[in-house]
């Protein structure tokens, strides 16, 4: 038995065609808000890895700079003392706390 095909099969077939347009819409907008998402976190690593790069003084960056690769755990060390130094000199010592 085939089908006839009228009006009321027809509209029907519309109907469903639009909630699958409306479905597809939503899908690619969660798809866009996902690739924001990654890109996101792809820029913060990036940051943070040049971050890290700045921060943390290792043999191998000593080497590629040039410097003694033993006197990369010294450097460290006064890279720290620096950034303790300044974290005092701008008060960051009580940030959090509550004032009475």
């Amino acid at each position: 038995m085939a089908k006839k095909i009228d009006d009321k099969l027809l509209q029907k077939e519309r109907d469903e065609l639009e909630k699958s347009l409306v479905q597809a819409r939503i899908n690619v907008e969660q798809a866009k808000n996902q690739v924001q998402a990654i890109m996101g976190a792809i820029s913060m690593t990036d940051r943070l890895l040049v971050i890290s790069k700045e921060g943390n003084y290792s043999k191998a960056r000593a080497n590629s700079e040039g410097v003694d690769p033993e006197e990369a755990p010294v450097i460290q060390k006064s890279l720290e003392e620096h950034a303790k130094d300044m974290v005092s000199d701008i008060g960051d010592d009580d940030l959090g706390k509550v004032k009475p």
